[in-house]
């Protein structure tokens, strides 16, 4: 009989155990969303862009037309979108609101910027990667400096400034400085250069008004039909 009683207390329990367990995930979920949409982002970036640009890259036109088969394809991009998401992933490790919300919309503006542009893929692909490293190396170098500061005590700031009473005025007065300046960096300055950079490549060029979405590719191929017929 007590087997039979702890049988239904325990399937009587058993909803709120899968509701708990529900329950977890989600805020689990919601806790890391940011580093999700992320890695969302770059896989689909090594999935889409960086295997277009690896296969134009190692295209090896055959005599009869047609590529070459057996020619192995680099993944020289897919492998520095790996590099940089690994980079990115340090460095917004049990960081705070509001820059894991900064990488990842980093992220999202950078592969949208990148899908809708097709004829400077390329190039975009680049400015995109080069610009979450730089965050994320900024993110790393602020945090190494205010883990590295707030260690020091004021008799050892003393061995580089001359004295205690002189280390504490100089702590008191740079440190808070110091510390504004690198969050208007991290929150402000850098994402700022960021959009701004992707913003003024996109109209760098006249987007075609026959064919807006069309690569250099299809440019090309269009204008051959065109002239063949």
């Amino acid at each position: 009989m007590n087997i039979l009683n702890e049988l239904d207390v325990l399937l009587g329990n058993l909803p709120v155990y899968f509701a708990n367990g529900l329950l977890v995930i989600f805020y689990w979920l919601v806790s890391h969303a940011a580093l999700l949409i992320s890695l969302g982002c770059a896989t689909a970036t090594m999935l889409l862009p960086d295997a277009e640009i690896q296969q134009r890259a190692g295209f090896r036109p055959a005599r009869s037309g047609g590529n070459l088969t057996g020619a192995p394809l680099p993944r020289t991009a897919q492998v520095m979108t790996g590099i940089v998401f690994c980079l990115w992933m340090i460095a917004e490790w049990e960081m705070s609101a509001p820059v894991p919300w900064i990488g990842a919309a980093m992220w999202v503006f950078g592969l949208l910027v990148v899908m809708v542009m097709p004829a400077q893929r390329f190039n975009l692909l680049w400015y995109v990667k080069a610009g979450i490293a730089i965050y994320a190396l900024t993110v790393i170098g602020s945090r190494i400096y205010l883990s590295y500061t707030s260690r020091l005590t004021s008799e050892q700031w003393a061995a580089l400034i001359g004295s205690a009473e002189s280390a504490a005025a100089v702590i008191a007065n740079t440190r808070g400085n110091v510390t504004t300046i690198l969050l208007w960096v991290v929150w402000m300055i850098v994402p700022l250069g960021y959009f701004s950079m992707l913003i003024q490549q996109i109209f760098v060029n006249p987007m075609s008004i026959v064919s807006p979405l069309a690569g250099a590719q299809d440019m090309l191929r269009a204008v051959r039909i065109r002239g063949a017929r």
